[in-house]
C-alpha cells in the first residue's frame, strides 16, 4: 500500500504519456519557436543518432533539445508537460540500460559543461551536468584533488548521467557511489519550479518553506516517516544498490534529524526532474598506489578471499571471470590459462 501511494505521488512529479509519431513535426516546430533553431534539432541524422545509447535498444525521438541554460530546461519541461510528451534527459548516453533514449523529446545537457566553482579548502565543486568526469578530474588533479566515483566509462560519461543512475566503480569501496558524494542539487521539477535539494536539518526554516512550495515532496517526507519500519525491514543487504528510488537513504537521514533530499533524486533516472547543477564532495588524490592481480582456479574461492582482503582496507576490488579474461587476452597480460577468475586489488 505504501509503495502504491508513493508511486502515485511520483507520477505527479514526472508522469508523461506517449505521443503519436505524426506530431513530431509540430513538436520540432514548437521547440524551434521557443528555443531557437540552434538549440532544437529534428533532422533525420540527429534523430537517428539520438535513437541509441550504449545499450542494445533503439527508439526514435520526436526532437532533440540541446539546452544551454536553465531557462531552456524550464521551457522544455513546461512544454513537454503541458502536451503530455515524454521528456528524456541525456548526458553522454553511456548507460547500458537504454535510459538515455525515448520516443518524445531528448533533453541533451552536453552544452552545459562548465565547472562553476571549486573550493579547495572545503573540498567541494559546483558543476553543470554536461561536465565530463575525466575532464573534471584532470582539473582537480592540479590541486591534488579527485572526485571519487569512477565508472568504467569515465573518459566519456558526464556528471548529469552519473547523478541520474547513481554511478559507481571499482573505488566505490573507498569513496562510495554518487549518492554518497553529493552535497546539493539544483533541479527543475515537472511544474517548472526549481528545487534546491540539500541535506537539510529537519528543523531548518528552509525545510518548511520547501515543503510548502512543493506538495509532492512534503507527501514523500510523510510517507517515508510513516513507513520507516517497513523500509528498514525491506532494505537490501548490499553495499551498492541502483534499483529504484533510494528511500532507504531518506529514511536514514530522518532518523538522524535530517531531510537528505539529494539521496532521493540521485539514481532517479530523470523521472523526478532535470539537474542543472550539482555540488559534489571531493577527496585528496592519492600520491601512490599498489595494484595486485590475484588469480584463482575456482570462482568460488574469490568469495572466500574478499573478507580477508578487506582487513587490509583496499581502495578497490574488482573481479574478472574466465570469459572476461579470455576476451582481454590471457597471454599478453600474464594470466594463467587455468585461472577461473582474477581479482584486482588496489591499496593506496
Amino acid at each position: 500500500m505504501m509503495l502504491a501511494v508513493f508511486f502515485d505521488i511520483l507520477l505527479e512529479c514526472a508522469a508523461m504519456t506517449l505521443i503519436l509519431p505524426d506530431r513530431s513535426g509540430s513538436v520540432a516546430s514548437d521547440l524551434r519557436r521557443l528555443l531557437g533553431a540552434d538549440v532544437t534539432k529534428s533532422d533525420e541524422a540527429t534523430k537517428t543518432a539520438y535513437a541509441v545509447d550504449a545499450s542494445m535498444y533503439r527508439m526514435i525521438p520526436q526532437a532533440v533539445a540541446l539546452v544551454e541554460t536553465e531557462s531552456h530546461i524550464r521551457t522544455v519541461m513546461q512544454y513537454a508537460v503541458s502536451r503530455g510528451i515524454p521528456l528524456t534527459p541525456r548526458a553522454a548516453g553511456t548507460n547500458l540500460t537504454g535510459s538515455a533514449i525515448g520516443s518524445g523529446i531528448i533533453l541533451d545537457v552536453s552544452r552545459m559543461h562548465r565547472i562553476l566553482e571549486i573550493n579547495q579548502e572545503e573540498r567541494w565543486a559546483r558543476v553543470q551536468p554536461g561536465v565530463v568526469l575525466a575532464e573534471l578530474n584532470k582539473e582537480l588533479a592540479k590541486m591534488g584533488l579527485l572526485f571519487g566515483p569512477d565508472p568504467s566509462s569515465g573518459d566519456m560519461c558526464k556528471l548529469g548521467g552519473m547523478l541520474a543512475n547513481n554511478s559507481a566503480g571499482p573505488h566505490t569501496l573507498r569513496y562510495g557511489a554518487m549518492k554518497d558524494n553529493v552535497r546539493a542539487l539544483r533541479i527543475c521539477l515537472q511544474s517548472g519550479a526549481w528545487l534546491e535539494a540539500r541535506n537539510y536539518a529537519l528543523d531548518d526554516p528552509r525545510v518548511s518553506n520547501l515543503l510548502a512550495a512543493h506538495t509532492p515532496v512534503q507527501e514523500i517526507l510523510s510517507l517515508v516517516r510513516d513507513h520507516a519500519v517497513l523500509l528498514e525491514q525491506r532494505r537490501p543487504t548490499v553495499s551498492k544498490n541502483s534499483c529504484g528510488y533510494n528511500l532507504f537513504g531518506v529514511a536514514d537521514g530522518i532518523r538522524q534529524g535530517r531531510f537528505d533530499l539529494p539521496k532521493l533524486f540521485v539514481g532517479s533516472e530523470g523521472t523526478l526532474g532535470v539537474f542543472s547543477e550539482a555540488t559534489i564532495t571531493l577527496v585528496e588524490k592519492p600520491t601512490s598506489s599498489l595494484t595486485a592481480l590475484i588469480h584463482f582456479k575456482r570462482l568460488e574461492d574469490v568469495g572466500d578471499a574478499v573478507p580477508r582482503l578487506l582487513e587490509l582496507s583496499p581502495s578497490a576490488l574488482e573481479v574478472m571471470d574466465a570469459n572476461t579474461l579470455d576476451l582481454i587476452g590471457r597471454s599478453k597480460h600474464g594470466i594463467p590459462l587455468d585461472a577461473a577468475a582474477t581479482l584486482l586489488a588496489e591499496l593506496d
